[in-house]
């Protein structure tokens, strides 16, 4: 009987402890036992880092078949590369517990099992260790019984190669669901790339996914409030919840880099959606026509007919300039206090004076339109930004006590855009660690 508890216990939840130095780490991993082949599963990892501050990096090689998108990393860079997921941190958050998740995609042809294995590497007075896990814990996948059984691959066996759609998954009842505008030319011999999505009525979840050519950089311009995530050769677009509009967009760039050739200027991409319990594909059309310059009522016919009417010439042309998520706005607004201050639309972080806690909700690179993205999603505080460490930090609040702050914590938690949040704490006007302040 207690060997039956103790396999039960085994498989409910992966779970690693080891001492540092004295410090006890603790390494978690949660994901579900079984995946159906063609979709997504989620992956969650919580590290109890003890006394760790300095670079730090997880990583895990996936099997061919297996690919993996960014759902929340703070403070780190996230990549995936050559079937390694990467999420390196040069500073680890103040946080004693730090969460981070990601997707993974499962190719449509694949059945079988398999184990997720890595290596946490971190840094001990100067000195670099690293950690090997290996979890006993089985994976199984669904074989898509969409799929030609002819064509379904254990994937111990499987050696990649160019995904299969499954044929009735394929949308037939309009000219396209999701339109490529012809990449656009740009001055420093890069392209600007715009799609347009039909939004799928009733879909909980989308994925736009397009392999682009070599030799570029991939820079977001818009995601419409989507996951990004991109390799060396593919870039996806993920909506866990979809945007409100009956059509949405999605623009991005593709730089050339420096001393590379440049492959041809050639995408290919598909969208992902759900209609009931059944994942649709649909591929990615490409057209020659300025969806930047095109009426609501244009790009409706466009992606029913496949048909541009261009606007007559004596019509009024106005182009809508592209705002990137990397270039605050500059208005009116930006002018005046601190609390005043916009970046993109979400109020800059005035941290006055006293002690006080806020909830960290994500970190990122680049800003973007936090408070409208936090409060679709059922924030109901309002969500302010400020430039911290080369970050743009996002938090809610604020909260008198540290209590407070927890209990709102776990209360957002249970959104879906929202994982590994965790409290932060302020003092004159300085962030500060927790323990200093509680």
């Amino acid at each position: 009987m207690m060997k039956y508890l103790s396999h039960c216990l085994t498989i409910s939840m992966f779970f690693l402890a080891f001492s540092l130095n004295g410090q006890n780490v603790d390494i978690s991993i949660d994901h579900p036992d079984r995946v159906n082949a063609g979709e997504d599963f989620t992956v969650s990892v919580t590290i109890s880092k003890g006394s760790l501050t300095d670079y730090s990096r997880f990583s895990q090689d996936l099997p061919l078949g297996l690919t993996a998108s960014n759902l929340s990393s703070p403070n780190a860079d996230f990549s995936f590369d050559d079937q390694r997921v990467r999420i390196i941190w040069l500073k680890m958050p103040e946080a004693n517990e730090v969460k981070i998740s990601y997707l993974i995609s499962v190719d449509s042809r694949l059945k079988g099992s398999f184990r997720l294995s890595g290596v946490f590497a971190y840094v001990v007075d100067d000195e670099r260790k690293f950690l090997n896990f290996d979890e006993d814990r089985m994976i199984t996948i669904v074989p898509n019984s969409s799929i030609d059984q002819a064509l379904v691959v254990d994937i111990q066996n499987f050696k990649g190669g160019a995904a299969v759609v499954p044929v009735a998954t394929q949308n037939s009842d309009a000219f396209a669901k999701a339109i490529r505008q012809k990449p656009v030319l740009q001055n420093n011999g890069g392209y600007l790339v715009h799609l347009l999505i039909d939004n799928p009525t009733g879909s909980k979840y989308a994925k736009v996914e397009e392999t682009i050519p070599s030799g570029y950089l991939f820079e977001e311009v818009s995601s419409s409030d989507g996951i990004v995530s991109h390799a060396s050769s593919t870039v996806k677009f993920i909506w866990m919840k979809m945007p409100e509009q009956s059509e949405f967009e999605v623009v991005y760039r593709l730089v050339p880099k420096q001393n590379e050739p440049q492959g041809n200027m050639s995408i290919e991409g598909l969208l992902t959606y759900t209609s009931g319990n059944e994942n649709k594909i649909a591929d990615i059309v490409e057209v020659d026509a300025p969806l930047d310059k095109m009426t609501s009522a244009q790009k409706r016919n466009l992606l029913a007919t496949g048909v541009f009417t261009e606007v007559p010439k004596t019509a009024p042309q106005v182009k809508k300039p592209v705002q990137t998520e990397a270039t605050p706005q500059t208005t009116s607004s930006n002018v005046g206090t601190a609390s005043a201050r916009m970046i993109v639309n979400t109020k800059v972080l005035d941290r006055g004076t006293g002690t006080y806690f806020r909830v960290q909700l994500t970190a990122n690179r680049k800003p973007f339109d936090a408070q409208d993205f936090y409060r679709k999603a059922g924030v109901d505080k309002e969500v302010l930004v400020e430039q911290h460490e080369g970050l743009y930090k996002y938090t809610t609040g604020p909260f008198q006590s540290y209590n407070e702050a927890v209990s709102y914590r776990q209360r957002v938690e249970g959104l879906s855009v929202v994982q590994g949040a965790f409290v932060v704490g302020y003092q004159s006007g300085k962030r500060v660690p927790i323990s200093s302040i509680r």
